[in-house]
């Protein structure tokens, strides 16, 4: 039978157990006998003691036949090897038998059924036969009466109370043990949970870094490449337009490989540092200065209507960005206009470009469809929408709203 553990081991302060600790079984005695010699060692001791003794001595019994005393000495030794299986009934036939017998038997009752009332009925019957016979004279002295109750309490109330103790005692620790059961399973689904939790947020933050990634590089190197294509037809004799060309090349190098130190951890980004609706104007300009039309309108916030919190700022300044990407890779001869509107429902964008006229898109710009998909996820991301598909008139445009602030 299994055993709690020490008391006094669990008040020092331990380490955390793990769920393999947890639900291992507790610790059981460190020395414990065979089932077989347990459930015979009674039945042997009393066929081999009290057996020939009730056969020789009239007292050791409940009757005055010694030879009826160890016949029933015997049956009770008998019935003692089943006690484990049947209880009860064990316990009922120890009631004609000896002392020895009925007490073994009232214990594993005890200790197998607990305090049930088929349990306390055969005490009470034990009792009365350990009673019998009762002589009125044997209790006017003191000796006389602690003789008369000697049997009944050695023999019927200490193993009744040593059975009850043992059952509630093993009711106990089984709770235990299933409660560290229940405790190691409830942390294994933490520990899992913990894991899958940290699995999808390590997913996301590589999206994110992704997304931002993207829509950095695939602006700037756009541009570049653009810049870079000019170049190659500018007149060797116009060192001007040559000088011009490369000096652009290296401001969006620069600021390409600022946006991704910065993106990755290695400067610290402030307010200032972060692109918002400040930065669209520059932003614009540099299409301008690579080839393509485009217009710049910003309307609000109107008075009393606060400015746009920095993440919704950031997200339309991508937004915008990869829109005119776009313009550049698919439509670099069409016009192209940029819309900004704070409105009390909020923030509101609008990329529009024309028909793409007489230009053809750039076959060297790679487009791998992740600008729309990285977009959508952005303005979903903070609790907007963004819409995108061609136009009547035979153009393209973004169209998103964004909520003016984020939870």
């Amino acid at each position: 039978m299994q055993q709690p553990t020490d008391q006094s081991a669990a008040a020092q302060p331990t380490a955390v157990p793990s769920a393999e600790e947890l639900a291992a079984p507790l610790p059981g005695p460190p020395l414990r006998l065979p089932g077989p010699v347990r459930d015979l060692a009674p039945a042997a001791l009393v066929l081999l003691v009290l057996v020939p003794l009730a056969a020789h001595d009239p007292e050791v019994g409940p009757t005055d036949s010694p030879t009826t005393n160890a016949s029933l000495m015997a049956v009770g030794a008998l019935a003692l090897v089943l006690r484990r299986r049947h209880p009860a009934a064990v316990a009922a036939v120890t009631l004609v038998s000896g002392q020895l017998p009925l007490a073994v038997a009232l214990y594993g009752l005890a200790a197998r059924r607990g305090g049930t009332a088929p349990v306390y009925v055969l005490a009470a019957l034990a009792e009365l036969r350990l009673l019998v016979p009762f002589d009125a004279e044997d209790v006017v002295t003191l000796s006389g009466l602690a003789n008369l109750i000697e049997d009944p309490l050695v023999f019927g109330l200490v193993p009744l109370a040593l059975g009850l103790a043992t059952h509630q005692r093993a009711r106990t620790v089984s709770v235990l043990a299933e409660r560290n059961r229940l405790l190691g399973e409830r942390n294994r689904l933490l520990e899992e949970a913990r894991r899958h939790a940290e699995e999808r947020a390590v997913a996301a933050e590589r999206a994110r870094l992704a997304r931002e990634m993207h829509d950095v590089v695939s602006n700037r190197v756009s541009l570049i490449t653009l810049h870079a294509g000019a170049g190659q037809v500018a007149l060797a004799g116009d060192p001007a337009a040559v000088r011009q060309t490369l000096g652009l090349i290296r401001t969006l190098g620069l600021q390409a490989l600022t946006e991704l130190r910065v993106l990755l951890g290695v400067l610290t980004t402030t307010a200032d540092q972060a692109p918002s609706l400040r930065a669209l104007p520059a932003l614009v300009e540099e299409s301008r200065q690579a080839g393509l039309a485009v217009g710049l309108t910003v309307n609000g916030p109107a008075e009393g209507l606060a400015d746009p919190g920095p993440a919704v700022q950031y997200a339309a300044y991508r937004i915008v960005q990869e829109a005119l990407t776009n313009a550049h890779k698919h439509a670099p001869a069409a016009e192209v206009a940029v819309t900004v509107e704070v409105a009390p429902d909020g923030l509101r964008l609008a990329v529009v470009n024309s028909p793409t006229g007489n230009g053809n898109p750039d076959p060297d710009l790679p487009s791998g469809g992740h600008g729309l998909r990285g977009m959508r996820t952005r303005a979903g991301d903070l609790g907007g929408t963004l819409d995108a598909g061609p136009t009547p008139e035979g153009g393209f445009a973004v169209r998103a709203r964004l909520p003016l602030g984020t939870a």
